[in-house]
């Protein structure tokens, strides 16, 4: 029988212990803490916190069951606020926002190259201790605190008190100055695709504060006049046909962003004078009403430029010196690129799974064949779709799994060979897609397994209905070799030389 100090020892090891592990916690804990800021990650995880305190209530004496929510709960807090800590210790330079995850902002800035970015999500009643804190260096501000952010600042430039909202803030020796780069970006990408909106009649979409800084700036540029689109205001939505002749049309909402593509309220074969579509949005590369717009003609130009231009004069800002100019459009050109699919239309055997599955080889890229994800959904092949269920139903299927896969950035996609045959699908492709068009000989076509070319004849009728359509959706058109290598080859210079010709 053990006497109450050997019971006190044998405690007081245990404690000694309990707390060298809770100290190799912490560490631990402080580790996950700068992953979770370099990866955007919340710093909250209750789902796992409910399933550790479960699993030790399982592993424990019944009879001490009740002590271990009270004592874990503890520990997940201090937890928290130790990985909360080394998050503002370690955010230097970033963007603050809400919904960051697709935000493309970390990958410019460190391309630039001059310093560690990070994502950081803020939600409201978190920026007061965050601007209190002041322990960021240089920070960029997106939605929804470009104009609550001005609160806190010491300093406004004054270009972004007229306009109302800043998008830049540099920490000077603890002074908190705003700028808005958001205005000399969009200002860059006018000049950039050669628009000019002097003279022009200007229908603004939106009334935030990327609304209020093209206002600003199309009044800079000598617009003859401007009217903004507002859900809230008399110039709304369902009078907007009363501005039929106005030449320039800019969206400022998020309407049609991911994921919510192919959302949009104006139809633009209203408006008999357009010049110019312009969209702020930059994914997808293009929206539903920049697609519109292509359609008509109708000169356009999206928000990816602007976002790396913007970056670019924020990054001057942060270090308070000129850089070189012409890595605006060597970003550009990289992030388009690592944005864009590389999307395969053809005929049917035409080589499209096989060279896709190669090009996401040789561009370490994931490859998905649509026809293949179609028979997985199902549990059955194509024929056997196409016997017991009808064309119609799988096309509709069709329609269905390109419009979820071509939201995503940055794959190689194989289509079937009907798979452009409808309008809505062309539209899904082009939103994010380089097209190549794989031209192989007929005669060389399998037929086995094709339900819709069972010989030769089937294939040169498909052929003539779909050989306009093919040429007209593709940026690109590759007439195929019978040498898969050799062919690769082909399409990756074809893809080099394509690239090069938009810079």
């Amino acid at each position: 029988m053990r006497n109450l100090k050997e019971d006190r020892e044998i405690l007081d090891k245990i404690d000694n212990e309990i707390i060298k592990l809770l100290e190799e916690r912490m560490k631990i804990i402080k580790d996950i803490g700068l992953y979770k800021l370099n990866n955007n990650l919340n710093t909250e995880d209750k789902s796992r916190e409910r399933e550790i305190i479960k699993n030790l209530e399982n592993e424990i004496d019944g009879e001490f069951k009740n002590i271990v929510d009270p004592i874990y709960s503890s520990i997940f807090k201090e937890s928290k606020k130790l990985s909360a800590k080394i998050k503002d210790e370690n955010f230097s330079y970033g963007l603050i926002g809400e919904s960051l995850s697709h935000s493309k902002s970390k990958e410019i800035h460190e391309l630039l190259g001059y310093y560690p970015y990070n994502l950081r999500d803020i939600k409201t009643n978190e920026l007061d201790e965050f601007f209190k804190l002041r322990k960021f260096k240089g920070i960029n501000v997106t939605i929804p605190y470009k104009e609550v952010s001005m609160s806190y600042l010491d300093e406004t430039d004054e270009l972004a008190k007229e306009i109302g909202a800043v998008n830049t803030i540099v920490n000077r020796d603890g002074r908190l100055i705003g700028y808005n780069t958001d205005y000399l970006g969009f200002d860059y990408s006018l000049k950039f695709y050669g628009i000019d909106l002097k003279d022009k009649k200007v229908l603004i979409l939106g009334s935030g504060g990327a609304s209020k800084m093209l206002q600003k700036l199309v009044m800079d540029k000598g617009a003859k006049e401007f009217v903004v689109i507002s859900r809230s205001t008399e110039d709304n939505y369902e009078t907007i046909e009363k501005f039929a002749d106005f030449q320039v049309i800019i969206n400022a909402t998020p309407l049609g962003m991911y994921p919510n593509n192919m959302e949009s309220k104006v139809d633009l074969a209203k408006f008999n004078k357009l010049d110019f579509v312009i969209d702020l949005i930059y994914n997808p590369l293009k929206t539903k009403l920049i697609l519109d717009a292509e359609k008509l003609n109708i000169k356009t130009m999206s928000g990816l430029m602007m976002l790396v231009a913007q970056a670019f004069f924020g990054c001057e800002l942060f270090l308070d010196k000129k850089i070189d100019e012409s890595l605006i459009i060597k970003i550009y050109n990289k992030l388009k690129f690592n944005m864009e699919n590389i999307l395969l239309i053809g005929m049917p055997s035409s080589g499209k799974t096989s060279m896709g599955k190669m090009l996401g080889e040789k561009l370490k890229r994931d490859f998905y064949d649509t026809d293949k994800l179609i028979e997985e959904e199902e549990d059955k092949t194509i024929p056997e779709i196409f016997v017991e269920k009808g064309e119609d139903y799988f096309r509709n299927l069709e329609s269905k799994i390109l419009k979820d896969l071509s939201k995503r950035n940055g794959l190689v996609i194989a289509t079937g060979g009907g798979t452009p045959l409808r309008e809505e699908n062309r539209y899904y492709i082009l939103q994010n897609s380089l097209v190549i068009y794989l031209n192989r000989n007929l005669e060389n076509l399998e037929t086995s397994g094709r339900p819709l070319s069972k010989n030769l004849d089937d294939l040169k009728n498909l052929y003539k209905e779909r050989k306009e359509i093919y040429e007209d959706l593709a940026h690109i058109k590759v007439d195929v070799i019978e040498d898969k290598i050799k062919n690769l080859d082909i399409i990756l210079k074809e893809v080099e030389n394509y690239e090069n010709s938009c810079d």
